[in-house]
């Protein structure tokens, strides 16, 4: 009995809470799949439903949510991360300048080449020892530049099909079924319009 009552009151804790990050993920991807038959503008929202809660999730640790039903796996949402580069370094740019006037970097109105920036950033390295960043074509240190560590949220979520149609063809049906008219509840928008078609070949996922 003490089991149960303790089930039950986790049950109500996350009731309270609001829906789960399992249950948002769900309508995410049924928005999704009903963008690509209805395309309505009130659905857009449930689409990027995801964004938040998985960004808030991943203070935590979580980096991605596998989207399923039972033991079919729809999709997964994976938090976007920013990938480790050479950027300008506003506070020291008028370094960077100088050492540009004297690599051919400056155009004539006396301001860095843009093309020549870009290929500079493209071959421009971080050396982990020294701490210094390094134009790879020559061994010069250029100074200006800064090193941006990669792995912090970009505040974007992508999502991804499973098995490309596959996800789509398992929520279809699960979607045709009822399966999740009680998420439904509170989003009517996706109840609307007719429920997409099954492919053929649904069956055999």
């Amino acid at each position: 009995m003490a089991n149960d009552a303790a089930a039950a009151e986790e049950a109500q804790d996350e009731q309270s809470a609001g829906p789960s990050l399992s249950d948002i993920g769900l309508v995410g991807a049924l928005a999704r799949l009903l963008d690509e038959v209805l395309v309505k503008k009130q659905i857009k929202p449930r689409i990027d439903g995801m964004k938040v809660p998985l960004l808030k999730a991943y203070e935590t640790g979580q980096s991605e949510h596998v989207v399923r039903i039972g033991d079919d796996l729809i999709g997964r949402y994976k938090v976007n991360t920013a990938q480790p580069k050479v950027v300008v370094d506003p506070d020291n740019e008028a370094a960077l300048t100088e050492y540009a006037e004297d690599h051919g970097g400056l155009e004539v109105i006396i301001r860095r080449n843009p093309k020549w920036e870009e290929a500079l950033l493209k071959y421009a390295e971080y050396d982990e020892d020294t701490g210094l960043i390094v134009d790879t074509r020559n061994g010069n240190v250029v100074p200006g530049l800064k090193y941006e560590k990669g792995g912090g949220p970009t505040g974007a979520v992508t999502f991804t099909w499973e098995q490309k149609d596959v996800g789509k063809k398992r929520l279809t049906r699960h979607y045709q079924a009822g399966t999740l008219d009680h998420l439904l509840q509170e989003t009517p928008e996706l109840m609307a319009g007719p429920r997409p078609a099954p492919a053929k070949d649904d069956a055999q996922h």
